[in-house]
């Protein structure tokens, strides 16, 4: 330990003697890893995999169930009511959800002025399905018709000042309801649930309403619906049920590879059979998409933040060489005094210590300037592509991999330098 200290204090009589080098090469490195942190961040939270142990088991069917023939064609983004109904029928999954997203007006009471929520319109099996915490009460026995409602945790302490607010009243859009439960802290991120329109991109909903509740109190889809038919979308409580309405999502639990395969096996028989029917006349496509593929089927990979990732990393090779360069020319600068102390029985492997102290202040002082600079970063990205925003946070294990990258840079840097210190010709390096 006291030799590395001395190492650094060499290091720190080398910085004194040729400063603004020094400094030039921390400020051309801090900039080049600092742009590189900001797109880092947005890339790696928006492909990360919010439910790690468990995506590989849920999945998205999706079937060409539609009243018209088409040949080649995708199924649908969203299903009816009867489709879910048909495709609910199997007791393969070990959950299942069928859900869609509205918008509305709470309040406490009649006096209070509204505030505007998003609805996620659900079954009970979601908040199991994608891990969502309770802070109090409890979800839904069951999916039937309810009039009750699951708040999110920001929502009930803007209304109530509290969480606490099971057993409460409150009025959507002029309808009464009962508070059943309040959810803990919770966003998913990237929302997969919900993928469908770049959906993924959004914050979490404010509340949460049975589905069977929605549909009898006529809320259509705020992100996508389509007829096939003449089914009224004012009349969703009556004609929704039956007619070709389509505005649902649909979500099943497969956590076997064998209920994987029997599940595809009933979409392919149910297809069959509606064909047969003369339903669905068109030829069938079944589509059991996972959910880590969501976002891609969808074609809702943001392409602004894979083309900011290509430039920032040949940014950053820029940056890299020009840093390098700087060290060589610190390193000529101080040649002498390397070969100084092989002359004198310096080992390379001390040589290498001595620089690797050097990276070691190098890198403090890189991450230094490069976080600051991601953080400005991340504040520009955040003002040019404001659904990214949710997106901007730095957790534990994407901070320890940016600093890696700090310290594996900082010592790329200085790598030929080392290298030239070490190998060099000790006749050639004197007489230089």
């Amino acid at each position: 330990m006291e030799q590395f200290i001395y190492y650094l204090k060499v290091s720190f009589v080398s910085i004194k003697r040729a400063p603004l080098p020094y400094a030039l090469t921390i400020f051309i490195l801090s900039v080049g890893l600092g742009i590189f942190f900001a797109n880092a961040t947005f890339y790696y939270q928006l492909n990360s995999d919010p439910l790690p142990h468990k995506s590989s088991k849920l999945f998205f069917p999706m079937m060409l169930l539609a009243p018209y023939e088409c040949t080649d064609c995708k199924p649908p983004a969203v299903l009816s009511y009867s489709n879910i109904e048909k495709l609910s029928q199997s007791d393969i999954p070990s959950a299942k959800t069928a859900m869609y997203s509205a918008d509305g007006y709470l309040r406490k009471n009649a006096e209070q002025t509204p505030m505007p929520v998003n609805i996620r319109i659900t079954q009970r099996d979601f908040f199991s399905m994608f891990d969502v915490p309770l802070l109090h009460g409890s979800v839904w026995p069951d999916n039937s018709a309810r009039l009750e409602i699951i708040l999110s945790k920001a929502t009930a302490e803007k209304l109530f000042g509290r969480t606490d607010a099971v057993g409460e009243k409150l009025l959507l859009d002029d309808r009464h309801l009962t508070v059943t439960a309040v959810l803990d802290d919770w966003q998913m991120l990237p929302r997969l649930y919900d993928a469908n329109n770049r959906n993924h991109l959004s914050p979490a909903d404010d509340i949460y309403l049975p589905l069977e509740t929605g549909y009898d109190m006529n809320y259509l889809s705020n992100t996508q619906s389509q007829t096939f038919d003449d089914t009224d979308y004012r009349k969703l409580s009556t004609q929704g049920r039956t007619g070709a309405l389509n505005q649902l999502q649909y979500w099943v639990q497969l956590d076997t590879p064998t209920a994987q395969q029997a599940y595809k096996q009933f979409m392919a028989n149910l297809a069959q059979d509606e064909k047969v029917a003369g339903r669905h006349p068109s030829e069938p496509n079944n589509q059991l998409v996972a959910m880590r593929n969501i976002v891609n089927y969808f074609g809702g990979e943001s392409s602004d933040i894979k083309a900011f990732a290509l430039v920032t990393l040949l940014f950053l090779l820029v940056c890299l060489f020009n840093a390098s360069h700087l060290s060589l020319n610190r390193y000529l600068g101080n040649q002498y005094e390397f070969s100084l102390r092989r002359a004198l029985g310096a080992s390379r492997g001390q040589l290498q210590l001595q620089m690797l102290a050097d990276v070691l202040l190098m890198a403090v002082f890189t991450i230094a300037g490069a976080l600051l600079t991601g953080y400005a970063g991340i504040k520009l990205m955040n003002h040019l592509l404001p659904r990214n925003s949710l997106f901007s946070s730095w957790d534990l294990p994407l901070l320890l991999s940016l600093l890696a990258v700090a310290f594996i840079c900082s010592y790329l840097v200085t790598l030929y330098p080392s290298l030239r210190a070490s190998f060099g010709t000790l006749n050639q390096q004197l007489k230089e």
